[in-house]
């Protein structure tokens, strides 16, 4: 009865210590972030805060935020490229 016990015990360890392992590789997933203006009537993101952004943004008084790009993607925004060169 102590042998099976002791086996019973070493398989719940092993079992438990291999889900616990496969949970925590799932809360490091990893999301891009982009830059965009506040206001609804811009309709673009920016992967980097450039100037064309900046001035864009100061014509409307928006304010510029750096969100998820699942966020930025949900708020209908699609990707601009800066036209200058940093």
């Amino acid at each position: 009865m102590n042998l099976v016990l002791q086996i019973f015990l070493t398989f719940s360890i092993l079992i438990a210590s291999f889900t616990s392992a496969e949970s925590g590789s799932k809360n490091t997933i990893s999301e891009d972030f982009v830059y965009i203006c506040n206001k609804p009537g811009q309709k673009c993101y920016y992967l980097l805060p450039c100037n064309d952004l900046r001035v864009e943004c100061n014509k409307v008084q928006g304010k510029l935020f750096k969100v998820p790009l699942s966020r930025a993607i949900q708020m209908k925004r699609s990707k601009c490229d800066c036209k200058e060169s940093n």
